[in-house]
């Protein structure tokens, strides 16, 4: 179903039309404690009105609400991590912890590493710690709690991949810079507000960046930006 009505994005983007969320699905997660989460994460946003949803810009309003990838966008970087046998993962931001989920669940399954996840605002710490918790996915996550600008300096080196994932356009950018000196040759970075800031950084000329929309296949996350690092 699709509404005539504009509203705010779930990610904080201004979008055109609202589309209706189809129940939770994953092709590729097994685990029946880590889809128990995910599923209940996923039915807390689908029965958000999005039309009428007070979208304030201070990310500490919203401490009970997710704005989480798509479940397609989920198994999309639980594939990219498990075929690159990422070891060391960094995201930005933890939120509740639906996106965690499935990063924590690709290094598990292949073989170990660990997630490193940043969120600024404590409340939703705390709801991340207890889900992950929940999935049985505690040993492979690392939370870092506070501006990630500060927290992410601590992230270890040779990072394989990371999702940004933030509230504010320019701090998507910010952050990628933080981490930008422990990336690997040949780590991916995948930005799913696809802000424009970052994407004229990575899109420049000699950036040191090789990067393209990355299709989703969902109906109101349709798409994200794929870079990965020469």
């Amino acid at each position: 179903m699709v509404a005539d009505t504009p509203r705010p994005d779930t990610d904080g983007r201004p979008d055109s039309m609202w589309v209706e969320r189809p129940p939770f699905h994953s092709r590729l997660i097994k685990d029946e404690r880590v889809l128990g989460v995910l599923d209940e994460l996923y039915e807390r946003e689908r029965r958000i009105n999005w039309e009428e949803y007070a979208h304030h810009p201070d990310p500490r309003h919203h401490a009970g609400t997710g704005f989480s990838l798509s479940p397609e966008q989920g198994d999309q970087l639980y594939l990219l991590i498990r075929h690159g046998r990422a070891r060391h993962v960094v995201e930005f931001a933890t939120s509740l912890g639906f996106s965690t989920l499935f990063l924590a669940a690709a290094v598990r399954d292949g073989g170990g590493g660990r997630v490193y996840t940043a969120e600024l605002v404590p409340e939703k710490v705390e709801q991340a710690r207890e889900n992950i918790a929940r999935a049985g996915l505690a040993d492979h996550v690392t939370f870092f709690e506070g501006d990630a600008c500060e927290t992410l300096a601590a992230a270890p080196e040779d990072i394989d991949f990371a999702l940004i994932d933030g509230w504010e356009p320019k701090v998507s950018l910010d952050v990628l810079k933080v981490i930008e000196p422990k990336l690997r040759s040949g780590a991916l970075i995948y930005n799913e507000n696809q802000d424009r800031e970052f994407l004229d950084y990575v899109r420049t000329p000699d950036s040191g960046y090789l990067n393209l929309p990355l299709l989703s296949g969902s109906t109101y996350k349709p798409q994200g930006e794929l870079s990965l690092r020469c």
